[in-house]
């Protein structure tokens, strides 16, 4: 939900830049923000996914582990 939020962000800001480098007369900055902040949405999607697969390998390693692990029996 927070990533369809952002993509949203993301989308409005680089159409009002590069909806204002049509009509300026250097546009290169605007082009800048524009993809700027493309970069910016990715690169921080690329982090999360990257987390959230670290996280879910930890999980399935400490399921594995709990599972295969030898239990004392009760006295």
């Amino acid at each position: 939900m927070k990533t369809f939020v952002y993509l949203i962000f993301t989308c409005f800001i680089s159409t009002g830049a590069f909806m204002g480098a049509l009509y300026s007369k250097t546009p290169f900055l605007l082009y800048a923000v524009g993809f700027g902040i493309w970069a910016l949405f990715l690169s921080g999607v690329n982090r999360r996914m990257k987390k959230n697969a670290e996280r879910r390998n930890m999980e399935r390693n400490f399921q594995d582990y709990m599972r295969y692990k030898v239990r004392k029996p009760n006295r």
